[in-house]
């Protein structure tokens, strides 16, 4: 029998024994993990790992009360011991009356859902890959000191199953390729960074392409050298450009703040903040979780609710909470969905380079190197590296710098959103070009 029909069969087993011993309800996930990761140190192979794990994720919801319990045992005895325990257990807590299973009218219904590559690929390949990659920029600069590739691939396959009928199953792969280079700098600095491919085949990352440049190599090496000896700036009110490899970064504490958690505990500078206006008319967030072959690709959550595309910030104003079923209850507004799928800011035009153009005296943000943000009041405060933009020119790097501020502040002073989002995150968030913000350096 095959693991996966193993493990559906377990988890249907589970699902009737918990009922049959005392629970009302139960949600059941039967989980299936397969990956490799793989990584060359300059011109040889550092690590080859392999990491296969199944378990089942139970859900249980006895006289008012609710409780947890998992297990990789995939035993008809196994199961019944545990859930013998896990049951007295979960009497003892006490009563919470806003855990439920989702309602019939929101739980996802449809077919499995398969983004996934059907074939494998051979570990000789991936280690030829991986080396070709790394040797197409070794030896090739005297300021390169050390070049690390690694490779990860895995197969994740899902079914869940609750005493109410619901029943949904997903299969996903993703192939990834990180290149991270460390150069010479001035005195004994060793500036570094890195680039990224990820797909859902292993086409997507030039595995099956012979001849191709490494592009992501290439880029590492080149991204690594622009940064040698940054210079020291004032301290001011700069306007910033913020490369799309890091826009992330500025949203997760707006995601943060309304999501159900943060809300509920009343630890959100967004809590009265649902139909206002939160930012600048240039912010547009959608949530599109069918967008089949992009990594944040779901129907459904970790209790089966069924996605949706959403709006969730529109031309400024907060459209939506992200609620499940608990926290909804909790708060007394109706449920959404959990957490975000595929974030897409919306588009507008350019990039980082063309944003340049139009600045006089600006920074160019391209990493975050520590800080944190308030989720209560939206203060932040972040390190930052880049580089200065003087008379439309990215110049030379910067570094010893700290943006400091408040995120609806810093979101009201959005200008414009470009059109070069990254494809390979579940957060598809461009470069985004701010009015004057704080910064303290000099």
């Amino acid at each position: 029998m095959k693991q996966k029909d193993l493990l559906q069969q377990m988890c249907d087993y589970a699902l009737e024994v918990s009922l049959r011993k005392g629970a009302q309800h139960a949600r059941i996930a039967a989980i299936s993990n397969t990956a490799h990761e793989l990584s060359v140190l300059n011109d040889t192979i550092d690590t080859i790992q392999k990491s296969v794990d199944s378990s089942l994720m139970i859900n249980l919801f006895v006289e008012g009360r609710y409780g947890t319990c998992s297990t990789n045992k995939a035993d008809p005895a196994g199961i019944d011991k545990l859930l013998d325990d896990a049951i007295a257990s979960v009497r003892l807590l006490a009563p919470d009356p806003f855990r439920k299973l989702v309602p019939a009218d929101l739980r996802y219904k449809g077919v499995p859902l398969y983004s996934a590559h059907r074939g494998s690929v051979d570990t000789e390949v991936k280690k030829a890959f991986l080396s070709g990659c790394a040797a197409s920029i070794w030896g090739k600069d005297p300021a390169l000191i050390s070049v690390t590739a690694g490779y990860s691939d895995y197969r994740r396959w899902l079914h869940l199953a609750d005493s109410d009928g619901l029943s949904c199953t997903s299969e996903n792969t993703w192939y990834s390729l990180s290149v991270e280079c460390a150069v010479r700098g001035r005195g004994d600095t060793r500036p570094s960074d890195w680039d990224y491919e990820g797909g859902i085949k292993p086409e997507d990352i030039g595995i099956g392409s012979p001849g191709i440049p490494c592009r992501c190599a290439a880029s590492a090496l080149e991204r690594a050298l622009a940064k040698r000896n940054p210079r020291k700036i004032g301290s001011g009110r700069y306007q910033v450009i913020v490369e799309n490899r890091v826009a992330a970064t500025l949203l997760s504490p707006m995601i943060d703040a309304i999501s159900g958690s943060s809300l509920q505990q009343q630890n959100s500078f967004l809590l009265d903040k649902l139909g206002k206006s939160i930012a600048s008319p240039a912010l547009t967030l959608i949530d599109s979780p069918c967008l089949r072959g992009s990594p944040g690709y779901r129907f459904f959550d970790s209790e089966g609710l069924a996605t949706a595309k959403r709006t969730v910030i529109e031309t400024g104003r907060l459209n939506m909470f992200f609620l499940s079923t608990y926290y909804a209850l909790k708060m007394q507004m109706p449920v959404t969905i959990s957490a975000p799928s595929l974030l897409l800011l919306k588009a507008g035009k350019g990039n980082a380079a063309t944003f340049a153009g139009l600045i006089k005296n600006g920074i160019f943000v391209t990493g975050f190197n520590g800080g944190n943000c308030n989720t209560a009041t939206g203060d932040f405060s972040y390190g930052i590296e880049g580089f200065k933009v003087e008379n439309g020119q990215i110049t030379y790097p910067v570094n010893e710098m700290v943006m400091t501020g408040n995120m609806l502040d810093l979101w009201n002073r959005l200008l414009a959103a470009g059109d070069d989002a990254l494809k390979t995150m579940s957060w598809q968030i461009p470069s985004l070009v701010f009015d004057t913000i704080e910064f303290a350096g000099l």
